[in-house]
């Protein structure tokens, strides 16, 4: 009967005795998390956009679009919470003149696209043009023309 009673005093000792290394963060982001954005939004570093981004290989990508690899380079962020963000941070005027820049490609983009092989990978350069145009759409300014 001791025993019992001391039983809670042994689990306090247990749990104080813990490692540090065993609590797990409360913002760790793992995949297939679902929460609210902001909570995402709480874990990334403050330069977790710039980092997000990747340089593009311009020979990759088709000769009529590659006037628009420094825009999918900046705007092309596959993260949805960090591509929300960078388009929350940016201006009016500086949209719109994305969306003027690559609406009269869109068809041209989306024709590439499509034309990808089926179960194959998309390169780095039709991603990002992908989540461009998908950032495009997220802020209501896609066209198709």
């Amino acid at each position: 009967m001791a025993w019992l009673l001391s039983f809670p005093a042994l689990l306090f000792g247990l749990v104080i005795a813990a490692p540090a290394s065993a609590a797990t963060p409360v913002n760790a982001l793992r995949y297939g998390d679902i929460a609210p954005a902001d909570s995402f939004r709480a874990a990334y570093a403050p330069d977790a956009i710039a980092a997000a981004r990747i340089s593009l290989d311009p020979g990759k990508v088709p000769a009529n679009l590659r006037g628009l690899v420094p825009l999918a380079e900046y705007w092309g962020i596959g993260d949805d919470v960090l591509r929300e963000m960078l388009q929350e941070g940016e201006s009016p005027a500086k949209k719109k003149a994305l969306a003027d820049a690559v609406n009269p490609h869109n068809a041209a983009i989306t024709a590439w696209l499509d034309s990808w092989p089926q179960g194959e990978p998309m390169s780095d350069e039709a991603a990002a043009f992908m989540y461009m145009q998908q950032g495009l759409d997220e802020m209501g300014l896609f066209q198709a023309r």
